[in-house]
């Protein structure tokens, strides 16, 4: 659980659901973003999901019933009303290239938003700023080339994918790209690439059942042994490891 300081507006916290939630509303307006998995949600009959592309804003009063059919795990902001005027009155957003960021950020430095009021508020603080509309047209433009080039290396973290490929999907240059990385998640299309690679084994292994060998073909890897490399060379740990741990806490 990450809860920010008591007086703050904001309550933070990562929460997983399992099955069906009653139809419920609060006397807080609530944001809810997208860690792992899926949750189907109805927000004053209106239907839509929080996924890898989307997260809701439950409004203060709204009515609202929601269902998770796999294994998941959820940023959600509990906000009092005064706090988030300026989340516009339309319940389901686009998880931009910046909120994408936090959202990575948020996952590799839980504990640290966890046992750090501070921190989480200016977690928050960001959360809300990217909320905010570009201010000029080129932005605009930048955003949604980007937001294209995240969607098709999510769509297609299971196959070979280059540069290249990715520049033509979003009618840009490969330069273009990259400048475009490095400005907006401080990192190249090849280290986000495999960055989401690794997030996606590590959710399925914790998650499913399936074969390591066939996780590792799923997020792109050529066999179990590939993916074993990847993730001891860069987060220290193999996929039997965490596959035990997953099952020790059940």
């Amino acid at each position: 659980m990450m809860s920010a300081h008591p007086l703050s507006p904001i309550s933070l916290s990562l929460r997983s659901y399992a099955g069906e939630c009653a139809p419920h509303d609060h006397d807080f307006q609530q944001i809810v973003l997208p860690q792992s998995g899926v949750m189907e949600i109805e927000v004053e009959g209106r239907g839509g999901r929080v996924d890898w592309s989307q997260g809701v804003v439950i409004a203060s009063g709204a009515r609202h019933t929601f269902s998770t059919p796999t294994a998941n795990s959820f940023i959600v902001l509990d906000i009092a009303p005064h706090a988030a005027q300026a989340l516009g009155d339309k319940p389901y957003f686009a998880i931009t290239p910046p909120i994408r960021h936090l959202l990575d950020y948020a996952s590799h430095n839980a504990h640290a938003l966890m046992n750090t009021p501070a921190l989480a508020d200016s977690w928050s603080t960001l959360l809300f700023s990217s909320f905010a509309p570009p201010t000029k047209p080129s932005e605009s433009r930048h955003q949604v080339i980007l937001a294209r080039a995240l969607a098709y290396i999510e769509q297609n973290l299971h196959a070979p994918m280059t540069v290249a490929d990715i520049a033509r999907t979003c009618a840009t240059s490969e330069r273009r790209l990259y400048q475009l990385f490095e400005q907006q998640l401080q990192r190249s299309p090849f280290a986000y690439i495999t960055e989401q690679r690794l997030n996606r084994a590590v959710d399925l292994l914790r998650g499913t059942t399936r074969s390591i060998a066939d996780i590792a073909q799923c997020v792109g890897y050529a066999d179990q042994s590939a993916l074993t490399h990847a993730l001891k060379k860069s987060r220290n740990v193999t996929p039997a490891s965490l596959r035990k741990a997953a099952l020790a806490q059940e």
